[in-house]
């Protein structure tokens, strides 16, 4: 993908675009967002002290569990420029939030402690009363928040039809703000960026001689997990971002002829 992005851009970059009549135009969207499951990893970042019923945990032990998500929302806006020859330059703003339907299978070491008293966590004393790991985690509250900006390259296949099916690449940074936090227990509470690619198909269906309505699916990834820091235990951890987006908007076209 990052070769074709590349290529794409490359061609966009030594067009002859004085030799193409074009246009400006400017989009909104709005859709929802499938979030991937993101299998959360990483370790013990210090060592988690025994106590009478515990033995100790070493910094260095594996950590990690399954995330899943529930159907999201994303909102974006474009503005770009188009070309008679088919090929569109435009720069793309979203944002995105997806809620967590659940958390399972927590792994320490290697061994899944779903149904170990929370207490192992906790660093409190067993009890028949307490939830098991599982219990706890099962009841997933939180959200991913994704917001960012992409610089898409994008080719009509159909110019000047009254149908235009598109595809496209498209390079950026996007944010996210993960926020897990299982039957009100914070896990997790942090921010982390990076750069990211996104690929795009959709279709355009003129309304107007200046608005078209289109529909677009983009799949959306970070070439890097987010990094950050659980809060409940000393340990750090990356989670997968990883998003499908169903979008359907309007476009205005002005200044060309």
């Amino acid at each position: 993908m990052k070769m074709i992005a590349k290529g794409l851009f490359a061609f966009a970059l030594l067009a002859p675009a004085s030799a193409h009549a074009g246009e400006a135009y400017v989009s909104v969207s709005a859709g929802l967002a499938f979030a991937e499951d993101s299998q959360n990893s990483g370790e013990i970042t210090s060592t988690i002290p025994a106590t009478e019923d515990f033995d100790a945990i070493p910094a260095g032990t594996p950590l990690e569990w399954r995330t899943e998500f529930d159907d999201g929302v994303n909102i974006a806006s474009q503005v770009g420029y188009a070309l008679d020859n088919g090929l569109r330059l435009e720069l793309d703003v979203f944002y995105s939030q997806v809620d967590v339907d659940t958390h399972s299978g927590l792994a320490v070491g290697g061994a899944v402690i779903d149904s170990v008293d929370v207490a192992v966590l906790t660093r409190t004393a067993p009890s028949t009363n307490n939830p098991s790991v599982g219990a706890v985690i099962a009841d997933g509250r939180g959200s991913i928040d994704t917001y960012g900006g992409f610089a898409n390259v994008l080719y009509d296949l159909n110019k000047g039809g009254g149908v235009e099916p598109y595809i496209g690449v498209g390079l950026g940074y996007q944010w996210s703000n993960i926020n897990y936090s299982p039957s009100d227990v914070p896990i997790v509470d942090a921010d982390d960026g990076g750069f990211a690619w996104q690929a795009i198909a959709g279709v355009s269906v003129a309304l107007s001689q200046n608005v078209d309505l289109f529909g677009q699916y983009q799949y959306r990834s970070a070439f890097d997990d987010a990094g950050v820091l659980v809060s409940l235990v000393p340990a750090g951890l990356e989670i997968e971002n990883n998003q499908s987006v169903a979008t359907a908007g309007l476009r205005l076209r002005f200044g060309g002829e």
